[in-house]
């Protein structure tokens, strides 16, 4: 048998589509631990923390339009092996996520109140520290099944 990752060939537009999801994700973990480091910050980071937050927010809604429009994260997964538990479980933590990030936009835009800023530490630790680890989870997802896909070559992803 060989143990070598069959490769297909793939279109411009599907290498363009995926290398952009796999960008996108890389640049929502970079934005997440920024914001991250702004809010273990003073007070006095709040509007810098309220513009990044709202540069977040835009990277995020605008990766969503072009993932759900790309991928099918059920045959990806199943691609990857995974169960169909865990396709179920994954979909409704996704659908549980998309929720409370609207929640969490919705409560900290467009200003982050200095008065506030305790409070909107510890819910961006812990809402950005969930997104970073949905786009991790699904960069690993995107990166097999575009290496198998001839999409992307092996080597050079850094996952964060």
């Amino acid at each position: 048998m060989n143990d070598r990752i069959a490769v297909r060939t793939a279109s411009d537009q599907d290498r363009a589509n995926w290398t952009r999801l796999i960008d996108d994700h890389e640049k929502i973990a970079g934005q997440c631990a920024e914001l991250v480091g702004l809010a273990r910050q003073s007070k006095s980071q709040s509007a810098l923390a309220s513009r990044k937050l709202i540069e977040l927010a835009v990277t995020v809604a605008d990766h969503l339009g072009v993932e759900d429009e790309v991928i099918d994260r059920t045959v990806v997964a199943m691609e990857a092996h995974c169960s169909a538990d865990t396709i179920a479980m994954m979909e409704e933590d996704l659908d549980i996520l998309r929720s409370d990030w609207k929640a969490f936009i919705g409560r900290w835009l467009p200003t982050i109140s200095p008065k506030d800023w305790a409070a909107f530490g510890v819910q961006a630790e812990s809402m950005l520290d969930r997104l970073s680890h949905q786009v991790k989870l699904e960069t690993e997802l995107l990166y097999d099944h575009a290496l198998r896909d001839g999409v992307v070559r092996p080597g050079g992803l850094v996952l964060h």
